[in-house]
């Protein structure tokens, strides 16, 4: 299962959000669920910010290459399920025609920690994890549903 995680830019949630589901899904050997990212408004490959590197190399993670990928027509036909970081995103995806039962809005949404300092990102980071908690939960059963 292809698993797209949505934000604004692509530089800062949804590579990190990527990059610990990756993680978590090798941890409990499901190498079935693969996370990618992209951004609705991605300006395509901008390096990701400093500080999202900072905040995920502080917890074992390197997305130090990442560049930003502005998600496009292509992605969503290889994608499964879409993991967005705000309700927006959401809105944004289902009036381009995915199916609404294909969009996942991490619980309560992550505010975009763009610009902001070291703190911000960890503090984001942190939010990520747990809320993928949750998503973790969802999609265990989802996946466990359809096999």
């Amino acid at each position: 299962m292809n698993i797209m995680f949505v934000c604004t830019g692509n530089t800062c949630r949804s590579p990190m959000a990527a990059a610990i589901f990756n993680r978590r899904m090798q941890e409990i050997d499901r190498v079935d669920l693969h996370g990618e990212s992209a951004g609705l408004g991605a300006m395509e490959g901008q390096p990701v910010s400093e500080n999202a590197v900072l905040a995920c190399k502080e917890i074992g993670l390197d997305i130090s290459g990442h560049t930003a990928h502005r998600l496009r027509g292509a992605d969503i036909t290889h994608c499964d399920l879409f993991v967005v970081m705000e309700d927006v995103h959401a809105k944004v995806l289902t009036g381009a025609g995915i199916p609404s039962k294909q969009v996942y809005v991490l619980d309560g949404g992550v505010e975009d920690p763009y610009g902001k300092d070291l703190d911000t990102f960890r503090a984001c980071r942190d939010e990520i994890t747990e809320k993928l908690k949750g998503f973790e939960q969802y999609l265990l059963q989802e996946a466990l549903l359809q096999a």
